[in-house]
């Protein structure tokens, strides 16, 4: 009949197993500081491109209620459809 070994723990195998989990933490706390470090500059680009976007939104703004102005029709009036004031002198250039 096969004798049954009996399973010891040795220091040997305490210290061997203590140096893999803390091995093992090592190795994801340098894992999650590398994700942390990608997620972060991800973040930065992000705010940076929605800050340009919100700059670009409040230019948008700014012209479509410049669009709407008086001041806008006369200058428009005036550059393409070539309309002068009352008081104003129209030059006919031809070339």
């Amino acid at each position: 009949m096969a004798q049954k070994r009996k399973l010891r723990i040795t220091p040997k195998f305490i210290v061997l197993l203590t140096v893999l989990c803390v091995v093992f933490a090592c190795a994801l706390y340098l894992s999650q500081e590398q994700k942390l470090k990608e997620i972060a500059e991800k973040e930065a680009a992000l705010r940076q491109e929605y800050q340009a976007l919100q700059n670009e939104e409040q230019r948008l703004e700014y012209m479509i209620e410049y669009a709407k102005s008086e001041e806008y029709l006369i200058q428009y009036a005036r550059e393409k459809l070539g309309f002068v004031l009352p008081d104003d002198v129209r030059f006919d250039i031809e070339d």
